[in-house]
């Protein structure tokens, strides 16, 4: 895993980790994706600046495309691009993660870890992410009760 750096951006007090290290740790899952919900992303391309992510979500555009995970990334100058999860680090150089997740990201993609150990660690981090998810769902339906 490459280096990190510390983000002190008003509210932010994320972690920048590089973009192929996120994907390498986010796969395919979801949950893991959503850990990037208000995060900060540094485009490839300095022209478009810092995004935030607005919306991580499972679909396909059309009905021949099997689905995947898609970020939705605002830019300041108002763009907003829906990137395939599979080439998000293509077109990112680095993002903004809570200290926890990078952590995590370093625990699980250690290299003197086996391939089957790092896949076990995600798997039981992702296997948390979606608890805390539910609990939080459930608490929303018991207030509105």
């Amino acid at each position: 895993m490459e280096k990190s750096e510390s983000i002190n951006n008003g509210d932010d007090q994320g972690i920048w980790v590089s973009s192929e290290d996120f994907a390498r740790y986010a796969e395919a899952d979801l949950d893991r994706w959503r850990q990037l919900l208000g995060r900060q992303v540094q485009h490839t391309d300095a022209r478009w600046g810092i995004g935030i992510v607005e919306a991580v979500s499972w679909g396909s555009p059309c009905d021949h495309v099997p689905a995947y995970v898609q970020v939705r990334i605002g830019y300041q100058a108002g763009w907003s691009v829906e990137v395939h999860c599979e080439t998000w680090h293509l077109h990112h150089h680095r993002v903004s993660v809570a200290p926890s997740i990078e952590a995590v990201m370093r625990q699980c993609l250690d290299p003197l870890l086996s391939a089957e150990e790092q896949t076990d660690c995600l798997a039981n981090h992702a296997r948390e992410l979606r608890a805390q998810h539910d609990r939080k769902v459930l608490e929303r339906r018991a207030a509105k009760k």
